[in-house]
């Protein structure tokens, strides 16, 4: 299968010059987690995410939020190809571009489970198994909102599920949900200078340096405020094309692994699954 027939066709790309809060109002609207960005001639020049704004809080100018080393394919190319260049350099996405580099579209991890995997019913006698995450980043549910993110970032993860106090899952949380209700802030912050010489200290003991800086503010509440309690699960033995089927119905990416009465073994994430199309 060639990725022109699975890929989304001419993406809402962000040209440069742009500002972080320009992109932070594009994925507030079309609800994505990236944009290709291109230049004034409109050819590639790469891509900014949801995460890298939210790692990046003090940061403005969009050009220095830029990933440009990313995976880029061609229409005509076989899906295998783009598979494994997402899974080589560990990201959900790959553009495709046109002899000139301008890009045409865009083919995502949640394209391939929706529009291939779904709908495979060879995948029926495929278990995830050899597929889901056995290790998998937890927050309790009273954890605050700005250790969430953390947790979130740490774990290399888009959602990471919530635990009450026996351990339980009780919900899952990603960063969409957080972004959804933060805002940039700018503040003061105070610093020490550090003297040049004895005769420094003499004439002033504790010099300081005040300077303004830009951090990402999270409303003060516990995760369990924000987090999505209808969690759907799977089991270790479901098939990959059931997976996919609950990723398309309830669109999301990744679903706890259960077993018995709601033990957490797991997470199975949609970036996980699509490692069997190498396998065909």
């Amino acid at each position: 299968m060639k990725v022109g027939t699975l890929m989304t066709k001419d993406p809402v790309v962000i040209q440069l010059p742009a500002t972080r809060e320009y992109a932070i109002g594009l994925f507030r609207k079309h609800k994505v987690r990236s944009f290709p960005v291109v230049g004034k001639d409109g050819k590639l020049v790469g891509i900014v995410s949801i995460k890298r704004i939210l790692l990046h809080p003090d940061e403005d100018q969009l050009a220095m939020l830029v990933r440009r080393n990313l995976p880029v394919v061609k229409a005509t190319d076989d899906l295998k190809k783009a598979v494994r260049e997402m899974l080589e350099m560990d990201y959900r996405r790959v553009v495709v571009v046109d002899d000139e580099n301008r890009p045409v579209g865009i083919l995502t991890v949640g394209d391939i489970v929706r529009r291939y995997l779904a709908k495979n019913e060879n995948l029926k006698e495929v278990t995830i198994e050899p597929y889901y995450q056995r290790n998998v980043g937890v927050v309790w549910k009273g954890t605050p909102l700005k250790a969430a993110l953390k947790a979130l970032l740490l774990s290399n993860s888009m959602a990471i599920p919530v635990i009450d106090d026996e351990g339980h899952l009780v919900g899952m949380v990603d960063e969409t949900d957080l972004l959804k209700d933060s805002e940039v802030i700018r503040i003061v912050k105070q610093t020490a200078l550090a003297a040049q010489s004895e005769e420094d200290w003499i004439l002033e003991s504790n010099p300081t340096l005040l300077f303004e800086k830009a951090e990402l503010q999270l409303p003060k509440k516990p995760v369990e405020g924000i987090m999505n309690p209808n969690v759907i699960v799977a089991t270790p033995h479901m098939s990959v094309y059931d997976v996919a089927q609950k990723m398309v119905k309830y669109n999301i990416e990744q679903l706890p692994v259960i077993r018995g009465q709601g033990e957490l073994v797991g997470i199975v994430r949609d970036m996980d699954i699509i490692k069997v199309i190498l396998n065909k």
